[in-house]
């Protein structure tokens, strides 16, 4: 027999080792850049054994998570193994590798959901303000650093961590390996940073402040349109979910007034953040001109990797024994290159490597899970819904559309998805 206090302990090791997940998430790759870059390749998959943990944990203490997304996931993700090794690549890694996105961290997602109290929710925004701050300090030194300075050095201590921007700018990485993680981090950091301007939890002001003035001067040094893009529907859902009443309209007018006092002040007195400004536009600029417009730059990938994975899929045939490909990691194991082997967008390589039945299957599932936490949340009563809402505006584009196959980009997905899915439960402040 189990007591109570025996019970809220163990709980806490699950919610411990989560926190655990989520910081690996953030400095994986100073880890491989900066700390131990001999162990670059190894720390790939240094949040797996984390992911396995919390599962088993989980288990153990009857932590409520299984339900049918989990084990349809889990049926379809081991079908596509079984046909990968038998009729497909056949290259046992690569399959694993391929097969632990939704074996292992897709089910934390609900895992998340089940331990996580709202009090948890705010821990986690309080601990995000600062690492806003540093994190901007950081991405700061990158992109007036030159691509050789150490700050700039690539995964396992070799080349550049910069990638191709603009004006002979390059988008730096921050902590993290690759600009996705960069622009998924600022994402879940505007989550908070939007929530305690419009609610009513208490906050340090001054932290909030620096921390807003941190994240819009980052935003055009990232010169990445999906950080800024990413920001703006967050922005967007924020004030969807905060507009219940007369009141907080006054909020909403007033929190738009102080981003845009903040966003002048750095505009007139700041010249890195003019430049980066500059940088990011010229990026823009030339995306237009590739993609046929300014609106087509940012929003041509959204729809269009939506709607053309889809096409290709209903042409694909029934079973495809590809798993694991379309990561780079497999990528790199079964042709000696890191490029996508079968497509870059998050829909087209499910479909790729799994087939009509099998990724279809995946994807309707994704899509599914996506609309039911939007209708939950959009349904709760008006003084419990701000906070899922702005979760929403990342989590619902991260569910359909994120690079899963990217490890930072699944780490932040699994982390935004179980929070939204912990802030939709009622009734679950300690008080």
């Amino acid at each position: 027999m189990i007591d109570n206090t025996t019970k809220i302990k163990n709980f806490n090791s699950v919610k411990i080792a989560i926190w655990l997940y989520l910081l690996l998430w953030i400095f994986e790759g100073a880890l491989r850049k900066w700390v131990i870059p001999s162990l670059a390749t190894p720390l790939l998959i240094v949040r797996d054994p984390i992911a396995i943990y919390i599962l088993l944990r989980s288990l153990y203490l009857n932590v409520k998570f299984i339900n049918p997304y989990v084990v349809i996931s889990s049926i379809f993700t081991l079908l596509s193994l079984a046909i990968t090794l038998t009729f497909g690549h056949g290259n046992l890694f690569v399959g694993i590798y391929g097969a632990r996105i939704m074996l292992l961290h897709f089910p934390i997602i609900f895992i998340i959901g089940s331990v996580f109290t709202k009090d948890d929710i705010l821990k986690m925004g309080y601990l995000m303000l600062p690492f806003t701050i540093l994190m901007t300090l950081i991405v700061y030194l990158q992109f007036i650093s030159p691509q050789s300075a150490f700050i700039n050095i690539g995964l396992g201590g070799e080349g550049s961590a910069g990638f191709s921007g603009a004006m002979g700018y390059f988008r730096p990485s921050g902590t993290f390996s690759f600009i996705t993680g960069l622009a998924s981090f600022y994402m879940m950091s505007s989550v908070f940073i939007f929530y305690f301007w419009l609610s009513k939890e208490p906050v340090s002001k001054i932290l909030l402040i620096g921390s807003t003035l941190a994240l819009i001067f980052a935003l055009p040094l990232t010169v990445s349109r999906t950080a800024v893009g990413g920001v703006v529907l967050v922005g967007i859902f924020a004030f969807i979910g905060s507009a219940a009443s007369f009141k907080q309209l006054l909020k909403i007018i007033f929190t738009v007034f102080i981003l845009f006092l903040l966003f002048t002040i750095l505009q007139k007195t700041t010249t890195v953040f003019n430049l980066g400004t500059e940088v990011f536009m010229s990026r823009v600029d030339t995306a237009s001109g590739q993609s046929g417009g300014f609106q087509e730059s940012f929003f041509s990938r959204i729809f269009g990797d939506f709607i053309r994975p889809i096409t290709d899929l209903l042409k694909s045939s029934l079973f495809i024994g590809n798993l694991g490909m379309g990561t780079n990691a497999g990528a790199q194991i079964l042709s000696g290159s890191n490029k996508f082997l079968l497509a870059e967008d998050e829909l087209g390589r499910i479909g790729a490597e799994q087939g009509l039945l099998l990724g279809g299957g995946i994807i309707i599932l994704r899509l599914g899970l996506a609309l039911n936490l939007f209708l939950k949340s959009i349904r709760l009563p008006k003084e419990e819904k701000l906070l899922p809402m702005i979760f929403c505006g990342t989590a619902l584009f991260s569910l359909t559309q994120g690079q899963w196959a990217q490890p930072s980009m699944l780490g932040y997905s699994v982390m935004v998805t179980g929070l939204l899915l912990a802030s939709i439960n009622k009734n679950r402040k300690i008080k």
